[in-house]
C-alpha cells in the first residue's frame, strides 16, 4: 500500500539506534542514560546533512527508508585529552550550529559573516590545530551552557585555555601571521562574548587588537578564498567599529582597520565614512582642551566637515550604493513584529520595519549608526561654543534605529543579528542620555537584556557603561540590565 514514508520525531541518536526516543527537553532520557549529548529534534537544522535512502536487503528486498549521515567532521588536530569520536565531534558541532545561528531557510552568508565562517569550519577540520582547538571550544561552552551540561562547558573552558596558550607561543615565534591563527583569534573572541564574564568587553576588545595587527601584516585575498577572506575582513569591521564608538576602549582602537581590503560594497562604503567619523571624534576631544577664541574657530571648522560627512551618508550614500540592496526598510503594523511586546519602540504611533533580509537591515543598522554619530558630534560641538544644540537631527535617526531593532532580534534570527544590534543601540542610548530622555533610555537596557538572555554576555558590559554614562551625566542611574 502506497503512503508517506516512515519518519520519525525522536533525536537522531534514537533513530540511528532504531530505538523509541522520550522527546524529553532539552535532552532524551536514553541519551542522559548513555551520558552522551543529545543533539534535539528539529528535523530542518542538521548541518552535516542527513538524507533518507532505501535499505535493500542481500536478496533484493527494499525495506523502509532510513536515515543516513552523509559524513562525519574529519578528525581534529588535537592531542588525545581533548579529542572525541567523529560522532560526537559531528553530534557536537551540528548542535552548536543549530543552536546558535538562525535557521538554514532565514540564512545565508551574506546576512552573516560568522556564520558563513563556522559554515566553513568542516572543509578545514583537522588542518590546524590551533583552529580547531578554538572552534571546539566555543562549541562546547556554548552546548554545555544551553543544555546544562557542565562537563562539557568545563571542557570548553580547557580547551579555550590551552588553545590560548597555544596563540601565545605562535605570536612569540614572530613568524608572519597565517589566515588560521587569524581565524581562530576571531573565535576566540566570540567566545568571550558569550564566556566573559565581568571581563567580556576588555577580553574581546584584546582579541580584536590581535586581529587587526594579523590582518594589516597579509593580504587576505592572497592566502585564502576571497569569499572567506571577505567574510574575515567584514566580521572584524564589525568588531572595529563597535569597540571604537561603543564602549571605553576608544582611544585605544586601531582603525585602520575599516580602511583594509576596501571595495564597493554598500558595506565597505559605509565603514570608510565611519572611519572619517571616528577621526571627527578625536578631534572633537583635542578642540575641548583648546582656549575659547581658538576653540570656536576649531569647532566652526569641524562643523562644517561634519555637515560635508552627513550629506554624502544621507543623500550620496543612500542614492548610490544603497540602491544595490535588495530593499529598503518598509514600515509594517506592530503586531507583526510583537514577539516580546517590551521589545517594540515605547511609542505606539511608531511603526517598526521589516526587511526582505537580514543582511539589508544590518547594513541599514550601519548607516544610521553612522548618521548618528555624525550628529552626536555636531551637537556636542555646538554645545560647546553656544551651550545649546537642536538634538532633534539626531533622535530623528536614533529613532529610526529604534524602529529596526524588533526586526533583527526577531527569535528566527537567533545570534546572527545580536552584535550588530548592541552596537547600534548603544549610539541610541548615547543620544538619549545627551538629551536626558529617561523613558528611552531604559528601552535600550530592556534591549541589552534580552540579547544578554540569549547568551551575549557582553551586553551586558555595554549597558553597565551605558548606566555609568547615565548617572555622571544625570546623578542618578537608570534601570541595570
Amino acid at each position: 500500500m502506497g503512503g508517506l514514508p516512515y519518519t520519525s520525531n525522536g533525536c537522531a541518536n534514537c533513530k540511528k539506534r532504531k530505538i523509541k526516543c522520550d522527546l524529553g527537553a532539552p535532552e532524551c532520557a536514553r541519551c542522559k542514560k548513555k551520558g552522551i549529548l543529545c543533539p534535539g529534534y528539529d528535523q530542518h537544522r542538521n548541518f552535516l546533512h542527513h538524507t533518507v535512502v532505501s535499505r535493500v536487503e542481500r536478496n533484493g528486498e527494499t525495506k523502509r527508508p532510513v536515515p543516513q549521515l552523509v559524513g562525519h567532521l574529519r578528525p581534529l588536530a588535537l592531542p588525545p585529552t581533548f579529542n572525541m569520536s567523529a560522532e560526537e565531534r559531528t553530534q557536537l558541532f551540528s548542535t552548536f550550529m543549530s543552536a546558535f545561528f538562525a535557521p538554514k531557510v532565514y540564512l545565508n552568508g551574506n546576512d552573516d559573516s560568522w556564520y558563513f565562517l563556522m559554515s566553513h569550519f568542516p572543509s578545514l577540520a583537522g588542518e590546524s590545530e590551533i583552529l580547531d582547538r578554538s572552534v571546539i571550544a566555543l562549541a562546547s561552552v556554548f552546548v554545555g551552557g544551553k543544555t546544562g551540561n557542565e562537563s562539557l562547558a568545563r571542557h570548553g573552558v580547557e580547551i579555550y585555555n590551552s588553545g590560548l596558550n597555544m596563540l601565545v607561543q605562535i605570536l612569540k615565534r614572530k613568524r608572519a601571521p597565517t589566515p588560521d591563527v587569524l581565524y581562530a583569534t576571531m573565535v576566540f573572541n566570540t567566545y568571550e562574548t558569550i564566556q566573559g564574564g565581568g571581563n567580556a568587553l576588555r577580553n574581546c576588545f584584546f582579541h580584536v587588537q590581535g586581529a587587526t595587527a594579523i590582518v594589516k601584516h597579509f593580504a587576505l585575498s592572497q592566502c585564502m578564498h576571497k569569499a572567506l577572506g571577505t567574510a574575515i575582513m567584514n566580521r572584524q569591521k564589525w568588531s572595529v567599529a563597535f569597540f571604537g564608538f561603543s564602549t571605553r576602549f576608544q582611544s585605544e582602537v586601531d582603525w585602520s582597520c575599516l580602511t583594509l581590503g576596501y571595495n564597493t560594497t554598500p558595506l565597505d562604503n559605509l565603514f570608510n565614512m565611519l572611519d572619517e567619523c571616528a577621526a571627527l571624534q578625536r578631534e572633537l576631544r583635542t578642540i575641548v582642551s583648546y582656549q575659547t577664541p581658538n576653540r570656536e574657530a576649531a569647532c566652526e571648522m569641524l562643523l562644517h566637515r561634519c555637515s560635508t560627512l552627513e550629506s554624502r551618508l544621507t543623500v550620496d550614500w543612500l542614492n548610490g550604493p544603497a540602491l544595490e540592496l535588495d530593499d529598503h526598510p518598509t514600515p509594517c503594523p506592530r503586531i507583526q513584529l510583537a514577539h516580546q511586546p517590551s521589545l517594540l519602540f515605547p511609542d505606539p504611533a511608531v511603526t517598526p520595519y521589516t526587511f526582505k533580509s537580514l543582511n539589508t537591515a544590518k547594513t541599514y543598522l550601519l548607516f544610521w549608526v553612522a548618521v548618528v554619530a555624525t550628529c552626536r558630534v555636531v551637537y556636542q560641538a555646538e554645545t560647546l561654543i553656544s551651550g545649546y544644540s537642536d538634538p532633534s537631527r539626531m533622535i530623528q535617526y536614533a529613532g529610526e534605529i529604534s524602529r529596526a531593532i524588533p526586526y533583527c532580534i526577531q527569535p528566527s534570527n537567533q545570534m546572527s543579528s545580536g552584535h550588530a544590534v548592541i552596537f547600534a543601540v548603544s549610539q541610541a542610548s548615547r543620544c538619549y542620555i545627551d538629551c536626558g530622555d529617561r523613558s528611552l533610555f531604559e528601552w535600550c537596557q530592556g534591549i541589552y537584556a534580552a540579547i544578554h538572555s540569549r547568551g551575549v554576555d557582553i551586553a551586558r558590559g555595554v549597558g553597565e557603561e551605558d548606566l555609568g554614562l547615565w548617572a555622571a551625566a544625570h546623578g542618578h542611574s537608570g534601570s541595570s540590565v
